[in-house]
């Protein structure tokens, strides 16, 4: 099997075998050639943008989280000619920025998710063909903008998470006014109605179809819903001392955590990252970082719950964020078995569990113990090895992928499987371009299509692809024609169809896709009804139709007014105080769900449900109608909105949700603004 490195080496020279004139052309120039002999060596990509080869695209996507400054160095003799640059989530830094002022030609920047602050952007300002620049999640500032007001080029702008402010962008607008510069949502988006859209009436009964959402166009797909976290631990529950003293912490409880968040992805089969959690050996043992998944008696350093705690749009977070996470309870028990020493024979009773752990273990093993060994997932056949002849197909077809600004990679370090994207490529990728995939079908297992122009006739070179295991068609023309192909897909796990144009007879045809386990159906045509008819028909199997109208209408009802305070008889008028309803609804919400290691507040995000999330929703609209006790009351509102805003977000499952919501709970800044003596 290929190394990461030695297939992509495969694939650029396939790239020129398949170009022999921009073959000519890099051979022709020693500088060229040694660049990409450099970059690709390395594990980051330079590849031809086109087959004339007359520019160039690089990305560090495989090795971001170790790319810095001195990364881009090979790249320095070849400035002029590259045209795509991708260092998103790097650790490139503001001065390392300076080896992008030679690239004259650059079209294309990638800047989304590193530390690059006000200071990187000089380095900006003699990039006259600049065209797209995404800052997502840097730290640029209002004084940072003013810097980019000579890059007349520039088409799309992204600036979400970042620390530019309305008055920044307005006056960049108006030194770019043919510039579409995104924010993403604002306080002030937050606080309008939600629309929300009547579906058509199904035959049998009616329903209403989910929140209207507009995503700005930096958004990423519709972000996979938070799984229902398992019911909370009671308070103070007792373990049974008899089951306590047979229970085996590793068999009885870690192996059983493991099997149903982990081993679908790390198990004896399937490896990503060359690392298995199916047994205790092979936990201990750790992948590609060595022996640092479990660390006994080292919470700190234990990657197992490094990951776990990351924030969930991580990109390491682990479990990914779209499959079911693990619950408080479970990531105590892991913390409280890897500090007493991550024994594979001590049983729950030679280790002292705090109360919350005891709590967790008694519900967990309420139903006593595990009559059997914890289940194991069935593995799938492992894929034969390719051939070299299969290997130089596939590199070909990469190769095509690449100028097409799509693009074919493998799904994992350790696999030949490939994975398809076309983020890039969506407004131009079609049923044609699809279609050249059909000689290597069956070593495609991912294929994102969301966006693109693939219509119901490209999705007969979809039903070749018998290993296909995950599918975004959102935002697609696609219809009820084109998911009836997909029934026969074996395979099929994870299919995506928000905003297409399915109905309820169209998501019918899939009853015969018996591994489906998740299916978004945003935005469609599909009711209530139908979604729990294919449900009845493939057990497992969760279709996620987004929010009803009467949901909406709940969580987005004004709270009631508070009641007039009655006039004392007789007395004067007090003088002006903050009102006793609203003084009682800002402390009521702090008390309630702010306060404490359990605060609703810190779920908000992650466990927090449903019905939680509209109680905090609620308060915090009592909160925003209430005077505060000193400050300004706009900024109190103002305040308060971000909050709303940023639960509606949650509420919605928007992928800024979280990031939002983290943003706009400010103790300090409210209490100094705002809380009495």
């Amino acid at each position: 099997m290929m190394k990461p490195t030695s297939l992509l080496l495969a694939l650029a020279l396939a790239m020129a075998q398949a170009a022999p004139a921009a073959d000519d052309k890099a051979a022709a120039d020693p500088a060229v050639a040694a660049a990409m002999q450099k970059v690709n060596a390395t594990g980051a990509s330079l590849m031809p943008i086109a087959a004339d080869a007359k520019a160039y695209r690089f990305t560090a996507l495989n090795v971001a989280k170790e790319f810095g400054d001195a990364g881009l160095e090979p790249l320095g003799p070849i400035a002029d000619k590259i045209a795509s640059l991708d260092i998103a989530r790097s650790k490139v830094t503001d001065a390392g920025l300076k080896a992008l002022a030679g690239m004259k030609h650059l079209k294309e920047l990638h800047l989304e998710g590193t530390a690059i602050g006000d200071a990187g952007l000089d380095h900006l300002k003699g990039l006259s063909e600049l065209e797209y620049l995404n800052l997502y999640g840097t730290k640029v500032t209002d004084a940072g903008l003013t810097k980019l007001a000579t890059l007349t080029k520039l088409k799309s702008l992204y600036l979400w998470q970042s620390g530019v402010t309305k008055a920044g962008v307005t006056a960049l607008k108006a030194k770019l006014a043919s510039t579409h510069i995104n924010t993403g949502w604002t306080a002030e988006d937050d606080a309008k109605p939600v629309a929300v859209v009547a579906a058509a009436p199904a035959a049998a009964a009616p329903a209403a179809k989910p929140v209207a959402v507009t995503a700005p166009a930096a958004a990423a797909k519709p972000a996979a819903p938070a799984p229902a976290a398992a019911a909370p631990a009671a308070a103070g529950a007792k373990l049974d001392p008899a089951i306590a003293a047979k229970a085996v912490i590793y068999k009885d409880v870690v192996a059983s955590i493991m099997s149903a968040k982990c081993v679908s992805c790390h198990g004896l089969e399937k490896k990503k990252g060359k690392l298995q959690l199916h047994d205790y050996a092979a936990m201990l043992k750790g992948g590609s970082d060595g022996a640092t998944t479990v660390i006994p008696k080292n919470t700190k350093e234990s990657l197992l719950l490094v990951r776990a705690n990351l924030p969930k749009d991580d990109d390491d977070h682990m479990p990914p964020s779209d499959e079911p996470q693990l619950t408080k309870e479970e990531l105590a028990i892991l913390t409280w078995w890897i500090e007493s020493g991550a024994s594979e024979s001590a049983t729950v009773a030679s280790a002292k569990a705090s109360a919350d752990v005891e709590s967790a273990l008694a519900v967990l093993l309420a139903k006593g113990l595990p009559k059997t060994e914890a289940p194991k997932v069935a593995a799938k056949p492992k894929a034969k090895p390719l051939t070299e002849a299969e290997k130089k197909l596939v590199a070909d077809i990469s190769a095509k992928m690449q100028a097409l600004n799509a693009s074919l990679m493998p799904l994992a370090q350790d696999t030949e499987q490939l994975r398809l994207g076309v983020i890039n490529a969506a407004d131009k990728f079609g049923d044609k371009e699809l279609a050249l995939l059909a000689p290597i079908a069956t070593q495609i297992l991912w294929v994102d299509l969301s966006r693109s122009q693939v219509t119901d006739a490209g999705l007969d070179t979809l039903a070749k692809m018998t290993n296909l295991e995950r599918l975004h068609l959102e935002n697609t023309k696609v219809t009820d024609a084109g998911i009836a192909k997909l029934g026969a897909l074996p395979n099929l796990e994870y299919l995506n169809l928000y905003g297409t144009k399915t109905t309820d007879a169209g998501i019918a045809k899939l009853a015969t896709a018996k591994d489906l386990k998740k299916l978004y159906v945003w935005e469609t045509g599909v009711t209530q009804a139908g979604a729990k008819a294919l449900e009845g028909k493939l057990p497992g199997l969760k279709v996620n139709v987004g929010l009803t109208a009467e949901e909406i209408a709940k969580l987005t009802a004004p709270p009631p007014a508070p009641p007039a305070p009655a006039k004392p008889a007789a007395a004067p008028a007090p003088a002006a105080k903050p009102a006793a309803g609203g003084s009682e609804a800002i402390k009521t919400a702090m008390k309630d769900f702010h306060k404490g290691d359990a605060a609703l507040c810190k779920k908000v995000g992650t466990t927090a449900t449903d019905a939680e999330l509209a109680t905090l929703l609620k308060a915090y609209q009592a909160m925003c109608a209430a005077t505060p006790p000193k400050g300004d009351k706009a900024a109190w509102v103002t305040k308060c909105q971000a909050l709303i805003g940023a639960v509606k977000k949650v509420q919605a499952k928007d992928p800024a949700g979280a990031a939002a919501y983290k943003a706009a709970v400010n103790c300090k800044a409210c209490h100094t603004d705002h809380k009495g003596a």
